[in-house]
C-alpha cells in the first residue's frame, strides 16, 4: 500500500476516533454494592439476611418477519426480581425446530444458574463457556442469560448496569439505521431495486437518523459464478449505493455491509470502486474470521474504513483480527460474542491496538438496551447499529419506550437494563 493510502486511512480513522471521543461525558459516581444494600432503594433488594437466588426461566418468542424472530429470555428470582436478555437470530429460520433448539439450549444453560446467586456472573461464564463455544445457537442463549443476570444485578442494587461496569462516559449513544431488514421489495430479476433502498433511507432520515447502512450485495449469486453474472450483480449493488448516496446527500454517513459475498480480488476491486461514495465504512467483503489475511489485504487496499466481526465469539475469536489490525472497527454482537462482560473485554483488547468498536445489533429492544448499557462505558466506541422499519409496533414491546433523539439513543438511568416487557404486546405477536 502506498504512503498516500496509509496517510489517508490514518486520517480517516483518526477522524472517527475523534468523533467518538468528542461525545464523552463525565463519568458518573455511584455507591458501592454494600452501601446500596443498606439503603431503602425503590425497587431494590435490600434484604442482607435473605439470599437472592435464580429459580425459574421463561422464553418469549415474538414473530417479526421472514428474516427472524425476536427471542427474549426472562430469569426469575425468589425475591420477585426479573432479568431480561435477548437470544434473537441464534438459529437459522423461524421453524418449530428452531424453537425447540432454543428451548433445549435454554434448559441446558439454565442449569448453570438455577439455585445460584444472580451476582455470580463469572461463575456462570466459566461453567457455560465451553458449551457456548460449541454452536451459534448455544452461544446466543448463553449470552441472553448473561444479559439477564446483569439486569437482575442492577435491579437488585437499584442502579443501571453501566454503573456496575465502571460508570458511563456518555449520556447518549450514536446509532445508524440498518434499513436492510426492512427492504424486501423485488424487481423482475428477483433483486431489491435501488428505489426500495432509497425509500427506506428517506424514512430513516425523517425519523432522525444521520447514518444509514444497507446491504445491496445480498442478491449476488454465490461464488464461483460466471464473469457475466458477477459483473451484473456487482453493478447492481454499486448502483443501489450510488442511488442512496444521491438521495441522502453527502452530509449523511453511509455504511455498506457486503455480508461476505466477495473474495479477496473482488473485495479489493469493489472497495476501490466505491471509494468516491465516501462511505463511513466497508463491512465484511469476506468472512473476517475465516479469512484474516484476505480481510487485511482488502483493508490495506482502500483509503476507507473497514469493519466486521458480527458473528465472532469471544476474545479468542477476535484476537487474530486485533493482532494483525486487519480491520479498523470491530463489531462484536452482545447476543453472539459472549455477552455484556465479553463485549467489554473485546473492546479493551481493541483499544490497546488503537481500534474502535461498533457493536452489531440488528436486534430487538432488549439486545439494544444491553448494547447501550455496555457501550455507554466504552471509550473506543464508534456507533451502534439499530434495526429500522422491521415492524411498526416495536416501541410498544417494552416499557418505557426506547428514547431516540437526533440520531442518538438515550442511555437509560433506570435500574438494570432499564426496560420491562409489555406482556400484552408480546402476546399479540407470539
Amino acid at each position: 500500500m502506498t504512503n498516500a493510502h496509509n496517510t489517508r486511512r490514518k486520517f480517516l480513522k483518526g477522524s472517527i476516533m475523534a468523533s467518538a471521543m468528542a461525545a464523552l461525558g463525565p463519568v458518573s459516581s455511584w455507591a458501592s454494592a454494600a452501601e446500596k444494600n443498606t439503603l431503602n432503594l425503590p425497587g431494590a433488594w435490600t434484604g442482607v439476611d435473605s439470599k437472592l437466588i435464580v429459580n425459574d426461566v421463561q422464553l418469549h418468542i415474538v414473530k417479526v418477519n421472514q428474516r427472524g424472530n425476536w427471542v427474549f429470555v426472562e430469569l426469575n428470582t425468589n425475591k420477585g426480581i426479573k432479568g431480561l436478555g435477548e437470544a434473537s437470530h441464534g438459529t437459522i429460520g423461524t421453524t418449530t425446530d428452531s424453537k425447540l433448539e432454543i428451548q433445549r439450549e435454554l434448559a441446558t444453560f439454565f442449569e448453570y444458574v438455577k439455585g445460584e446467586s444472580p451476582f455470580s456472573i463469572e461463575q456462570y461464564r466459566q461453567r457455560g463457556w465451553a458449551k457456548a463455544s460449541s454452536a451459534r445457537s448455544a452461544r446466543t442463549v448463553f449470552c441472553a442469560l448473561e444479559q439477564a443476570l446483569w439486569d437482575i444485578n442492577g435491579k437488585a442494587l437499584g442502579v443501571p448496569v453501566y454503573q456496575l461496569l465502571g460508570g458511563k462516559v456518555r449520556d447518549r449513544v450514536r446509532a445508524y439505521a440498518n434499513i436492510n431488514r426492512a427492504t424486501n421489495e423485488r424487481d423482475a430479476n428477483g433483486r431489491r431495486p435501488a428505489a426500495a433502498f432509497q425509500k427506506n433511507a428517506e424514512e430513516a432520515l425523517r425519523q432522525g437518523f444521520n447514518a444509514i447502512k444497507m446491504a445491496p450485495f445480498d442478491e449476488m449469486r454465490p461464488l464461483p459464478s460466471t464473469p457475466e453474472h458477477i459483473r451484473a450483480d456487482i453493478d447492481h449493488a454499486v448502483g443501489c449505493l450510488v442511488a442512496v448516496r444521491e438521495t441522502i446527500g453527502n452530509n449523511i454517513d453511509l455504511l455498506v455491509d457486503v455480508h461476505s459475498h466477495l473474495d479477496e480480488p473482488l473485495g479489493i476491486e469493489v472497495a476501490k470502486r466505491v471509494e468516491p461514495l465516501n462511505l463511513f465504512w466497508f463491512e465484511e467483503p469476506v468472512d473476517p474470521q475465516k479469512y484474516v489475511a484476505a480481510t487485511k489485504a482488502i483493508s490495506e487496499s482502500t483509503t476507507r474504513t473497514t469493519a466486521g466481526g458480527e458473528s465472532i465469539f469471544g476474545r479468542e475469536g477476535f484476537a487474530p483480527l486485533i493482532q494483525t489490525k486487519a480491520l479498523d472497527i470491530l463489531m462484536p454482537d452482545v447476543k453472539h460474542c459472549g455477552g455484556i462482560q465479553e463485549l467489554k473485554y473485546i473492546a479493551a483488547m481493541a483499544e490497546t491496538a488503537g481500534l474502535l468498536v461498533a457493536p452489531h445489533n440488528p436486534s430487538g429492544p432488549i439486545a439494544t438496551a444491553a448494547s447501550v448499557q455496555a457501550v455507554a462505558t466504552i471509550a473506543n466506541f464508534a456507533i451502534l447499529e439499530m434495526a429500522h422499519g422491521e415492524v411498526p409496533w416495536r416501541s410498544g414491546l417494552v416499557t418505557p419506550s426506547e428514547q431516540f433523539v437526533d440520531g442518538h439513543i438515550t442511555v437509560s438511568d433506570r435500574p438494570g437494563l432499564g426496560f420491562e416487557l409489555n406482556y400484552k404486546e408480546v402476546i399479540k405477536h407470539t
